[in-house]
């Protein structure tokens, strides 16, 4: 059965090349319609979080989808671990075992990176818009990237062939299609226990950056309001902004 998307790429753009698929949109968005997916073959200036370079050679999977008129960017952070979720749904039909969630912006496997999310906003007189761009290591070469803290990893190293990108953005644009329904229903929260069953480093005590400070935690579930709620000498804490 054919899904018919409600607002969530129901126009699509994709190009070969661009410098960067958030910049496109973030620039230009007074162009573009809400909810509208810009995908690029190849970005020449892909960036993560803090400006870090993202490598976005042909064969991985480079795009962006687009909130317009948003009265906050916080209000936005549960609907980008939908968006997580959603690539992980569709990431199983490749790889069924240690996937999980490292809040706040990646997807890993075993360890090793396949994904990484960034959410950024912009301005236009009295309204917000916000870009969610997704990057994920497809078919794409990922021998070379040296300069992660984590390794990398493609969907094709796991599965052992190429993957039809195409098709697999396709896949992918109606999910978080999908559970953007639920997030305008404020139906979140039934999606909590899923997205703690993939909580990167759940239960492990491990170093997290926040507000310029190095803290020892021990992360516990993602919060009603997407935060990482973790366990820090002894006390139940709710962080809102830092880095695994």
């Amino acid at each position: 059965m054919t899904y018919h998307r409600q607002t969530i790429g129901t126009n699509l753009y994709v190009v070969d090349e661009i410098d960067s698929t958030n910049k496109e949109l973030l620039e230009n968005a007074a162009h573009y319609e809400h909810g509208a997916v810009f995908c690029s073959r190849k970005q020449t200036a892909g960036r993560g979080r803090r400006k870090r370079e993202w490598h976005s050679q042909n064969g991985g999977l480079y795009f962006s989808v687009l909130l317009k008129d948003q009265k906050n960017i916080s209000k936005t952070y549960p609907f980008v671990l939908l968006s997580a979720l959603a690539v992980v749904r569709c990431i199983h039909s490749c790889a069924t075992h240690g996937i999980a969630i490292k809040w706040p912006n990646d997807i890993y496997i075993n360890h090793r990176k396949v994904c990484g999310i960034l959410a950024e906003s912009s301005t236009r007189g009295n309204t917000t818009d916000i870009v969610i761009g997704i990057g994920i290591n497809v078919n794409n070469n990922v021998s070379h990237i040296k300069n992660l803290r984590n390794p990398a990893v493609s969907l094709k190293e796991c599965r052992e062939e190429k993957i039809d990108l195409l098709n697999f953005l396709d896949r992918i644009i109606n999910e978080i299609d999908l559970l953007y329904f639920d997030y305008c229903e404020n139906k979140f929260h039934l999606y909590l226990p899923e997205l703690n069953r993939l909580l990167y480093a759940k239960g492990q005590t491990i170093e997290i950056k926040s507000t310029g400070n190095t803290r020892l935690v021990t992360p516990l579930s993602f919060t009603e309001d997407a935060k990482l709620l973790c366990l820090e000498n002894g006390k139940e804490v709710e962080i809102s902004i830092g880095e695994i």
